[in-house]
């Protein structure tokens, strides 16, 4: 019942049992509730009715007067709700609905105490004179125009950099362990008198080494060299691999590798592998080869699983930093990782050279957040979207990954992140240093010192 309710709606639940414990009551009953939640001050139930003029420790006199005429038992240490306190959780869900909220709020709970028509609270108010009704549409009509809304993130309405894909997707799989996939996937072009490559012949060319631990984990979703060139035979036409355009690749190949380039990058391999391809035409739900898998009855989620749990295990700084980052994003309700979110993961993961530079410059995390906070805003309701990058995101991961090869490293690290962060003066990370007093040239000379100094 309560996984919809927010950490302040599940205080003010728990905050209920305390005081029918306290009341030495079996059960938590509405006005349990109503004390709970007029024990916040900066609430919007306490201000509502301090503008009725109505003092707070009368009013929770009079709940309390009501309280004490229940049967008291022998002081209890266990709790059980009351039905009409389980109907009022059920009201709140259709309330948080109709504003708007994916998740109940304190504010609904009183909505839907003060609408519970049993309440005999209500009657000794109008015994003081106090329009109950005119106080609740009051109350409704200011939850109305608190209405959140949805964070629009900075760093969403930038253009992304342009560059030639094909030169970028070339230079990617070249000396990559991908390179003799794409050797023998362009081989294929000929056998079928094809130019352009698809992502048919990609998804051949993995599936013919039948010995790769990839090919084993596709066998066992039923995806063999066999089963797909079968299906491939009965395929008459190439439509699904194009749109409008002919390229080098199809369009849907190209999509294809460049969303498993977006998932090396954000595991901060510096190399794309086989099993990225598959993710990556797994991601893109188009083409042949994603077809085909579909009529394979290949479970998505169970291959997907499958394929991650070997990469996952080579954990690094990347991966682990764009976690904490998606889980930072959750917490702020927010659905975009930007450049902020990012530098909020380099301190948090707190054992890298990055890390440190930053915490000897005086960056903590309670100020990083506070700053972001105030830069790109919050929302109460927590997220359950899926968690995407801004463009500015983005670019800060390609060039985190171009910092990681050029150096011929095997993985990106905080350091090559952080440096990208510093090669974007304009993004929402380095607005957040800049009021935290921390420039560029600062990190990067903090970095190069403690590299040239072997990390210490």
């Amino acid at each position: 019942m309560f996984e919809k309710f927010t950490e302040k709606a599940i205080e003010v639940v728990k905050s209920a049992q305390i005081y029918a414990i306290e009341f030495n009551h079996e059960k938590i009953y509405p006005e349990h509730l109503l004390l709970a939640l007029l024990d916040d001050s900066n609430s919007i139930v306490f201000k509502t009715f301090s503008v009725y003029k109505i003092e707070i420790k009368e009013l929770k006199q009079d709940i309390e007067n009501l309280l004490n005429k229940r049967a008291v038992v022998k002081p209890v240490e266990f709790v059980s709700f009351s039905e009409s306190s389980k109907d009022i959780f059920i009201r709140t869900l259709d309330i948080a609905k109709k504003l708007g909220n994916s998740y109940v709020k304190p504010e609904h709970i009183f909505l839907a105490v003060w609408d519970y028509p049993k309440l005999e609270l209500t009657n000794v108010l109008k015994s003081k004179g106090i329009d109950t009704e005119k106080m609740k549409a009051m109350f409704f009509s200011i939850l109305c125009s608190n209405k959140p809304k949805k964070i629009r993130h900075p760093e969403i309405i930038e253009k992304r950099r342009r560059n030639d894909k094909n030169d970028s997707i070339i230079s990617m799989i070249e000396n990559s362990d991908s390179a003799k996939i794409f050797d023998r996937a362009i081989a294929k072009l000929s056998a079928s008198n094809y130019e352009i490559l698809g992502t048919e012949q990609i998804m051949q060319s993995i599936l013919e080494d039948s010995d790769s631990n990839l090919a084993k984990s596709l066998a066992e979703f039923g995806v063999t060299a066999e089963t797909f060139s079968s299906k491939l035979n009965e395929v008459s036409s190439r439509k699904a691999e194009f749109g409008d355009r002919q390229i080098i690749f199809t369009p849907n190949a190209l999509k294809a590798i460049m969303q498993a380039l977006d998932i090396v990058r954000e595991e901060g391999n510096a190399s794309i592998l086989p099993e990225h391809i598959i993710l990556g035409i797994l991601k893109s739900k188009k083409g042949i080869a994603y077809n085909i898998l579909k009529e394979l009855n290949v479970n998505e989620y169970l291959l997907e699983e499958k394929i991650l749990q070997p990469i996952e295990k080579q954990v690094n700084e990347t991966l682990y930093i764009m976690r904490l980052a998606k889980q930072e994003a959750r917490r702020i309700g927010n659905n975009v990782v930007g450049s902020e979110l990012i530098l909020l993961g380099i301190i948090l993961e707190a054992n890298s050279i990055a890390a440190d530079v930053l915490k000897n410059l005086g960056v903590i995390v309670r100020d990083a957040r506070e700053v972001i906070e105030e830069l790109i805003g919050t929302s109460e309701d927590y997220n359950t979207s899926e968690i995407t990058f801004s463009q500015r995101a983005k670019l800060i991961l390609e060039d985190a990954w171009d910092i990681a090869k050029s150096q011929n490293k095997t993985k990106t690290t905080a350091d090559d992140l952080l440096i990208a962060i510093c090669n974007q003066p304009d993004s929402v990370a380095m607005k957040a240093l800049s009021k935290l007093g921390v420039d560029a040239l600062e990190i990067r000379q903090g970095i190069k010192n403690r590299i040239t100094n072997g990390g210490i």
